[in-house]
């Protein structure tokens, strides 16, 4: 019997063998139907790793993925060890190692005993590790495809992995073309990702900005328009492809919008004010159109450009246009008016400081006047204000004592502000050199109403000065105020005026043609 014990070992081993080659082929195609479903790198990476241990009966299973230039691996799954090691490099130091050589070659590294091998920069890992055996097999998908990792698996004990190895080269390419499927697939999703979110994005900005985006090839045949001009024009897309833009144009500006393609060529832009058809408004607008050229790299010259609504920038500038030639005429005016004071100034006063003080509080007044119509741009200028405005410029204690005010709410033309607020300021100078202001007694009344209706609304307005006034003295010269009075009012407004000095008593009363004006 004892005869017989080799020969039983040697046929229980041809028996296992078998065996073992079925499971691990088992295990392969399980794998495989995995494999083939599998859209999950992390997922399939660990699977590899159970897989093949339980396939060969390794005790640890690394798997590796080569870095970037070659000069490290990374532990991207564990089975059999700590799940700690993911995410751990390992930094090649040692080209004529073995794993080098793997990495370098694509060949596989088959060791019976770790421990013994001198040229494995990670045999102190193994030592640590408690393994002997070991196999180190390349992850690509066949020859001449790039290097993707390798598989480390290994034993406690010697084993020589080498009856093995074809079973290890069929696993390692199957894992490495559903690595490279899995990432190609996520590639392809990456870049339809970032592609639909460049599309959405050009969308957006296309949609979003307020001009009518357009390209077009030579003779201003459009090829394709943005959503804003059938929204603004309500033409159908298709009907405004070629030349079916064009009439939205306004018939007028055609031969401009004509003339400007075909300039276009030569100056490398087209440029043209234009109108077009704005269906919301039920009108013609105006928009300026630009366009620049794309030149491919194979093809004929097209044009990129946009037509931009101007229709109220062109509202602005007319507009602009306006304040700027009432500015010029105003001051022209108030020039005229300056000089006429200052000539008038000079006239009445004896000396140059009689003349700089008149001069200085007439241009005040004047001042105030332009300041009220600065303010009233687009509001209103009642007369109450005016005179309540140069009553506090007197600056006296007892000013609304002294002067009252009794009249309905006027708005006043803009063309009677300055005329009088130059008429009041004259009569409350003369009353502060020699009438009530001076002498602090007696009092002002200023009382005003409107009489008639439409365009024939005419404004009285009275000025009535009484108290202890001595009679007026006889002077051949006519001062500044008496001018204004019963000639410039007369002149620029179109006014009946009347005024009288008597002893007791300064009267001026005006009638103003109001126009159209309302109350």
């Amino acid at each position: 019997m004892p005869a017989d014990g080799p020969a039983l070992d040697a046929n229980a081993a041809s028996l296992r063998a078998p065996a073992a080659a079925l499971h691990q082929y088992e295990m392969l195609a399980a794998f495989a139907e995995l494999a083939i479903l599998s859209e999950d790198i992390d997922r399939l990476l660990q699977e590899a790793c159970d897989y093949v241990r339980r396939a060969v009966g390794a005790d640890l299973v690394l798997l590796y993925r080569q870095g970037v230039g070659g000069g490290s691996v990374e532990v991207r799954a564990v089975a059999g060890g700590d799940p700690a090691l993911v995410g751990a490099q390992v930094r090649r130091r040692d080209d004529a190692s073995l794993e080098s050589r793997l990495l370098r070659d694509g060949e596989p590294v088959i060791v019976p005993d770790a421990w013994a091998e001198p040229r494995l920069e990670t045999r102190a890992l193994l030592r640590r590790f408690d393994q002997r055996g070991l196999a180190l097999i390349p992850l690509r998908d066949g020859a001449g495809t790039p290097m993707l990792g390798m598989l480390h698996i290994s034993t406690r004990t010697p084993r020589d992995f080498a009856g093995e190895l074809a079973f290890l080269r069929i696993y390692a390419s199957l894992v490495a073309a559903s690595m490279a499927r899995i990432e190609a697939l996520r590639r392809r999703r990456d870049e339809q990702a970032a592609r639909e979110r460049s599309e959405w994005q050009l969308r957006l900005v296309l949609e979003g900005i307020p001009q009518l985006v357009w390209s077009a090839e030579r003779g201003a045949q459009w090829r394709w328009m943005g959503p804003q001009w059938t929204e603004v024009t309500g033409r159908d897309p298709a009907a405004s492809l070629g030349r079916g833009w064009l009439e939205a144009i306004h018939p007028d500006d055609a031969a401009a919008v004509e003339e400007a393609w075909q300039l276009a060529d030569a100056r490398g832009i087209f440029e043209v004010d234009c109108r077009i058809w704005h269906q919301h408004d039920g009108a013609y607008r105006w928009y300026q159109g630009r366009a620049l050229p794309i030149v491919p790299d194979h093809g004929e010259r097209s044009w990129v450009g946009t037509f931009t609504d101007v229709e109220d920038l062109r509202a602005l500038e007319a507009r602009q246009a306006v304040l700027v030639a009432e500015l010029q005429h105003r001051t022209r005016n108030l020039l005229a008016v300056v000089e006429g004071i200052a000539l008038q100034t000079l006239e009445a006063t004896e000396s140059p400081e009689a003349f700089e003080a008149s001069f200085h509080d007439r241009l005040e007044a004047l001042a105030r006047a332009q300041q009220l119509l600065s303010r009233a741009e687009g509001e209103t200028l009642t007369l109450r204000h005016l005179l309540e405005t140069e009553r506090a410029a007197l600056g006296t204690a007892d000013e609304d004592a002294l002067i009252t005010l009794d009249g309905p709410d006027v708005l006043l033309p803009s063309t009677m502000v300055q005329t009088l607020a130059l008429l009041i300021h004259e009569l409350a100078t003369n009353s502060r050199k020699h009438g009530v202001i001076a002498r602090g007694a007696g009092r002002i009344a200023i009382t005003w109403r409107v009489t008639g209706d439409g365009g024939a609304r005419v404004l009285d307005l009275a000025w009535h000065e009484t108290g202890d006034l001595p009679a007026p003295a006889c002077d051949a010269r006519r001062g500044f105020g008496r001018e204004l009075i019963e000639r410039a009012l007369p002149f620029q407004l179109g006014a009946s005026s009347e005024y009288r000095i008597v002893a007791g008593a300064v009267t001026c009363r005006l009638q103003l043609p109001l126009g159209g004006t309302p109350a």
